[in-house]
């Protein structure tokens, strides 16, 4: 059994339909990997999986339960955990509560929230910040911080949306550092959204390419970058390129 299997997902608003029949399967310990262009659906159907949209149809299964109508807090309470676009601390709190806010749901064990918070800190770079006002951390930083946070929750299932949006190339680095060691010395099964393509093909073991809101190509990295329903989704058909 997959550990989420995604059936028929349909979503529509209004005149658009934003995410079209997709199907889906993550398995334990992998890092899937969301590919497509700019408006293809990607952040929306991560909206459609965690419980801040609700489907017009299909259907959402962890290890076979339905997280369908369930809201967000309750989908992360069964295991499957978010980071966002645009960073998004808790202002007013520091960089440790923002963690020990991500550990008071039910999966977390009954330990030293505030040495759990620490320990979660240094494990993602930021050890030595915990008393710093989360919003005043530098962008790259507010990233590892989302991390850790979602980490808090005990996940399952970790959703990395665009984790290297806004970040120079040596924070790249060292991010893609933290995803892999997240994934292989840890287990976590990881679902990502980049669009940094040379670091997202580096990172993910199967892909699932998305163009207006519908599953256009799967594969491994290598298959993908061939595919020429991808090349054509990001660089445009080449006679409509001749006949501009």
């Amino acid at each position: 059994m997959s550990l989420l299997s995604v059936q028929n997902l349909d979503k529509r608003f209004g005149g658009l339909h934003a995410v079209k029949d997709v199907s889906l399967d993550v398995q334990k310990g992998d890092i899937l990997g969301i590919l497509g262009p700019n408006g293809a659906g990607k952040t929306t159907l991560y909206n459609l999986l965690t419980g801040f949209i609700k489907p017009d149809n299909g259907e959402v299964l962890l290890e076979g339960q339905s997280l369908l109508g369930l809201p967000p807090h309750k989908v992360v309470g069964l295991g499957v955990a978010r980071t966002f676009q645009l960073c998004r601390p808790f202002v007013g709190l520091s960089v440790l509560e923002n963690v020990m806010v991500g550990s008071l749901g039910p999966r977390v064990p009954a330990v030293d929230l505030t040495k759990r918070a620490r320990h979660l800190l240094a494990q993602v770079g930021l050890a030595g910040k915990e008393d710093s006002p989360a919003e005043l951390l530098s962008y790259g930083d507010q990233r590892r911080l989302e991390i850790a946070r979602a980490l808090a929750t005990e996940p399952r299932l970790l959703l990395l949306d665009e984790p290297f949006a806004g970040l120079g190339s040596g924070e790249i680095a060292a991010l893609s550092e933290l995803i892999r060691d997240l994934h292989k010395n840890q287990g976590l099964t990881i679902l990502l959204i980049e669009h940094k393509l040379r670091e997202f093909m580096q990172l993910v073991s199967h892909v699932v390419a998305i163009d207006f809101g519908q599953v256009i190509a799967t594969g491994s990295p290598s298959e993908i970058v061939k595919n020429p329903k991808v090349i054509e989704a990001y660089i445009g058909r080449q006679d409509a390129d001749h006949a501009a």
